[in-house]
């Protein structure tokens, strides 16, 4: 089997590193206090803070992850929301009774999914949802933690609470959370700035109001041994500059050494050592993959946008100064910030310090083979 895993939640032996960072994440949120997680996208966020869960419950939290990407209506948020704390309870009927008790306008069903476990849904029929269902629905958690442990919500993706401005989730939420007392939350995002922005903006409701932390590339030696280690199960070996030419190609991103390492995998499986030619190989493989997807990603932007792109494959360094929009014969300041602005929100670019890049380095090669 591949011992190397991507596009899903890396768990087990597939996670490696980030012990100071989930020990930073667990003892906040177990000493009471809330935390906001920032990183750029396919770092690993969501695998680090389901490892902090599974620390947490061994510690007897009760831990609930909520992905907001789904949500697009306040009454998808009650749907989901409910269904989320619902699948950490032991006693459905008790859950079911302190729902109503708080949520009076809504009815709860229980009822038995195709494996015949217990399940619990909601039936709107009748019901209008508003700002006040979805005020009682977020003292719910509380009144769990009254009732039995401690609660710990894990908000994924909460920039997409912009979906439900219309009620004024935000400052809801800020104020329930102001207020109780046996509940703590990790917020985390993949659109970095706007997360940034909901946390540092003083005329946010959010301004301030959980602990920060970052988190960046993994340590050079540890994914070094991570990948000697795991090819060593089959007996390949894999020598360190070999193992430097994939950081570098992955811009030591995580999801891409991950992806990269699966597909070298797969081609030398039946080879003893791998060569710079197999990881060549192998990154041409995956190109050949994901060509048809890059090129209608590119086709699709703005001018401005391409030409930015371009740029960004030789550096993303103090980009709005004259020097470099004259080297790479880019748009004016107004437009170059157009630009980024749109590629930022779309996630194709990040930003680290006073440096953008290219989110995906795959991307990044398609496009230095590439011209406008």
């Amino acid at each position: 089997m591949n011992p190397f895993s991507y596009g899903a939640v890396v768990k087990g032996e597939n996670f490696y590193d980030r012990e100071e960072d989930c020990k930073r994440i667990v003892e906040t949120l177990a000493g009471g206090n809330n935390i906001v997680l920032y990183a750029p996208r396919r770092f690993g966020k969501t695998s680090l803070v389901f490892r902090a869960i599974e620390q947490l419950e061994k510690q007897d939290f009760i831990c609930v992850y909520f992905d907001f990407m789904p949500v697009f209506s306040p009454e998808s948020f009650v749907r989901l929301y409910a269904k989320a704390l619902a699948a950490k309870q032991s006693n459905l009927q008790k859950f079911a009774n302190t729902f109503v008790s708080l949520v009076k306008s809504i009815r709860p069903v229980l009822g038995f999914g195709q494996e015949g476990t217990p399940e619990f849904s909601i039936d709107f029929a009748g019901s209008t949802v508003d700002e006040t269902v979805v005020s009682q629905l977020l003292d719910l958690p509380e009144m769990i933690a009254k009732n039995s442990k401690r609660v710990l919500v894990f908000f994924d993706e909460f920039q997409e609470v912009e979906k439900l401005k219309d009620i004024h989730f935000e400052g809801l939420l800020r104020s329930k959370i102001q207020q109780q007392q046996g509940v703590n939350y990790l917020f985390f995002g993949s659109k970095t700035h706007i997360m940034q922005a909901m946390f540092n903006d003083k005329k946010r409701a959010f301004y301030q109001a959980a602990s920060q932390m970052t988190i960046s590339h993994l340590p050079e030696k540890d994914t070094i041994a991570f990948l000697q280690q795991n090819f060593s199960k089959k007996g390949i070996h894999l020598d360190e500059n070999t193992v430097r030419h994939i950081i570098s190609v992955t811009a030591n991103v995580p999801h891409y050494i991950q992806l990269l390492a699966a597909e070298i995998w797969q081609y030398a499986e039946s080879n003893t050592c791998v060569t710079p030619e197999i990881v060549n190989t192998s990154i041409s493989r995956v190109l050949a993959l994901k060509n048809d997807y890059y090129m209608e990603l590119f086709d699709r932007q703005s001018k401005s946008k391409k030409q930015l792109l371009l740029a960004l494959c030789t550096g993303g360094k103090n980009i709005f100064s004259g020097a470099y929009i004259r080297a790479n014969n880019l748009p004016g300041s107004a437009t170059l910030q157009r630009a980024v602005n749109g590629l930022t929100h779309d996630g194709i670019i990040d930003k680290t310090g006073n440096e953008y890049f290219i989110s995906d380095p795959f991307f990044q090669l398609f496009l230095k083979d590439f011209s406008i």
